[in-house]
């Protein structure tokens, strides 16, 4: 994180149980909820200086973490999220959504609000408010919750409306199949903030966004 200047991870697949909160080095605070060993938990990890401005953490589920950075300027609250499968059952992709909804209606009018993860919808390339039309590949039904979602906040999925190279938005391909299931969400009212946003292959979906926090 120090290397290449970023203060905050959202993290998904983490491994260990319980509520945590851990120093990991150069300077970088992890905040994580799990509820087994196995690789489904959640995590956020902040750097300095933003680690010791983080008032609020909101462990609502372990597919769902959220931290809350006070700063002069404003208030930053991001979420890290983890979507089931598409092949889960229903009622438990309806409950995720459920609880993802109710933890951004809890984020106060005025903190600026991003959520990042892995939400396993191919959200496709049709316009919709929440989409630019600037997605890759065949959607799925999961992309009818993520942009549902996305429109009943007044969201924006980053990379459908900012991201102009395919490199950008593919975060995953395999046997001639490219696919994007990392998002991140912005507030349609902020969209200026984001300055860039790249899927590397296999690695971690990036956000440049420069906030201009209300005060």
């Amino acid at each position: 994180m120090k290397r290449r200047d970023i203060q905050v991870i959202c993290l998904q697949e983490t491994s260990g149980k319980g509520a945590k909160v851990r120093e990991i080095g150069e300077g970088v605070k992890r905040f994580h909820i799990g509820e087994d060993t196995k690789r489904n938990g959640v995590a956020i990890a902040v750097a300095e200086p933003s680690k010791d401005s983080v008032s609020t953490i909101n462990r609502i589920s372990s597919r769902i973490i959220s931290v809350r950075i006070d700063t002069k300027e404003g208030y930053y609250a991001t979420l890290s999220v983890y979507a089931n499968q598409a092949d889960w059952p229903v009622y438990q992709k309806d409950e995720f959504y459920l609880c993802l909804d109710e933890a951004i209606r809890s984020v106060p009018e005025g903190h600026y609000l991003t959520i990042a993860g892995d939400l396993n919808g191919h959200i496709g390339n049709e316009r919709r408010e929440a989409h630019g039309g600037r997605g890759v590949g065949v959607r799925n039904e999961e992309r009818e919750r993520v942009l549902a979602l996305a429109i009943a906040h007044d969201m924006a999925v980053c990379s459908a409306f900012f991201a102009e190279r395919k490199s950008q938005k593919v975060s995953y391909s395999s046997e001639g199949k490219e696919t994007e299931i990392d998002h991140v969400l912005v507030k349609r009212s902020s969209p200026k903030t984001v300055k860039d946003i790249l899927a590397p292959q296999h690695k971690s979906l990036l956000a440049d966004i420069a906030i201009d926090l209300p005060k």
